[in-house]
């Protein structure tokens, strides 16, 4: 096995916690360390993983992106992950913010069902991402820095 690599993965409930933990079979061979939305599946599913629980940004809470991202700025510096991973949601824009300001790399992976357009949390954090993970053909042409890596389940 090559280099062990400190994974953060950034989700919240429901599909964005289902694509990333159908990832398993390559974060499992890392060092994975979560930041997560504290809801009834994330924290069953997570059991006896490390996880930092975070609470949601919705689009109404615009003005809490900054505290978010010097929250995660803090984490980030503490947990020196090599990458970080999202498949969506609020909670990922303050880590794709401080991502970029320490130069991490971060993957910004579209979740199957996105078919339209992306929503506000998925605009900015693709648009911080070092590479957009897509797993329909036909989202290579609308996303920039898209990388094809087909359906997860």
């Amino acid at each position: 096995m090559g280099r062990r690599y400190r994974v953060l993965l950034v989700s919240s409930s429901g599909g964005v916690l289902l694509d990333l933990l159908a990832l398993r079979p390559w974060w499992q061979g890392h060092d994975p360390v979560w930041v997560a939305v504290p809801a009834p599946d994330t924290e069953v599913a997570l059991a006896g993983q490390r996880v930092h629980w975070r609470a949601e940004l919705t689009t109404g809470t615009k003005l809490r992106v900054i505290p978010a991202a010097w929250r995660a700025l803090r984490l980030l510096r503490a947990e020196r992950p090599d990458v970080i991973v999202s498949a969506g949601t609020g909670v990922a824009v303050g880590f794709f913010l401080a991502a970029r300001l320490l130069r991490v790399p971060a993957l910004w992976l579209e979740t199957f069902n996105m078919t339209g357009p992306p929503g506000a949390a998925a605009r900015i954090c693709a648009r911080f991402a070092a590479a957009v993970l897509v797993q329909r053909p036909a989202l290579l042409e609308t996303r920039r820095r898209a990388v094809l890596i087909g359906e997860l389940y």
